[in-house]
């Protein structure tokens, strides 16, 4: 056993010098000294990266770039224009023409609200005025405006030759596509449109933002336009203290006994006293 472990002892010795021997002879040749043609600087590097990669790069065509900086400039510029219109709007006198109002405008196809936003604001329509966009109908989109934004927004309709449909009736029958009512009468046809109106404008003023909302609620409340229910649970979300207050239970504990109320402040001075350190004043 002894023999064999020896005998292995040896292998092994030779086996690491051999190893040093390779590893002498690789260190007396020398590591070779790294050519600047082959292996550029890392600044020259970074220079020829930046001359031969993305020439097409939209940071190397001048023109271009000035373009875009012009296009969120323009964009920087509307916003802020529209914010400090809406501003403005709040200290102008109270509007004789209130009331809210559809537009029903001819579509080509039911594309997305936010595409067709887009749209609008392509046209020059800044969508901050176009509080509800659904489609009542086939080819037929609904836009809620302000009465005091009709004029305006009519005229950008009309300067991009678009015209508006003030036929348009949505709680016609005339209107539903669905094969399931074609054999109704024409009264129970206006009465299901009907219907279904109430349900998209109930919708549609749960989309728009506060307090807006609550105007819009009251306008169609005023009209017919939407159901009670619906008016009165919207005006408990905006007052929801209106509704605790009647809803609060009496107090039916009984007054405390006087002997109590003496027992209690005899019980507060003696926690004052408590709190107080020795040696520390109290203020």
């Amino acid at each position: 056993m002894v023999e064999k472990l020896t005998s292995e002892l040896s292998k092994a010795n030779l086996a690491i010098q051999h190893l040093q021997n390779q590893l002498d002879s690789f260190t007396s040749q020398g590591s070779p000294i790294a050519n600047s043609q082959e292996f550029p600087t890392i600044a020259e590097s970074n220079n020829n990266s930046n001359n031969t990669q993305f020439p097409d790069a939209p940071w190397r065509n001048t023109a271009k770039l000035d373009s875009i900086k012009q296009s969120l400039f323009r964009q920087k510029e509307l916003r802020r224009a529209q914010r400090e219109a809406a501003a403005a709007r709040f200290f102008q006198p109270h509007s004789p023409n209130q009331g809210f109002k559809y537009l029903y405008i001819p579509t080509k196809a039911r594309i997305p609200v936010g595409a067709l936003r887009t749209m609008f604001r392509r046209m020059g329509v800044n969508n901050g005025r176009l509080l509800d966009i659904h489609y009542p109908a086939r080819h037929t989109a609904a836009v809620l405006i302000h009465n005091d934004f009709e004029s305006e927004f009519v005229d950008l309709l009309t300067k991009h030759r678009i015209s508006h449909n003030e036929n348009f009736n949505p709680n016609s029958g005339s209107i539903l596509e669905d094969p399931n009512f074609k054999d109704l009468s024409t009264t129970e046809r206006d009465e299901i449109a009907r219907r279904h109106q109430t349900l998209r404008l109930e919708r549609a003023v749960q989309h728009i933002r506060a307090p807006v909302k609550y105007a819009v609620a009251r306008y169609f409340y005023d009209k017919n336009y939407i159901t009670k229910k619906f008016y009165d649970s919207l005006a408990s979300d905006r007052y929801p203290q209106i509704g605790s207050i009647f809803n609060q239970t009496p107090d039916t504990s009984s007054p405390p006994h006087p002997d109590d109320v003496g027992q209690m402040l005899l019980d507060d001075d003696l926690n004052m006293s408590d709190e107080a350190a020795p040696g520390s004043p109290q203020h």
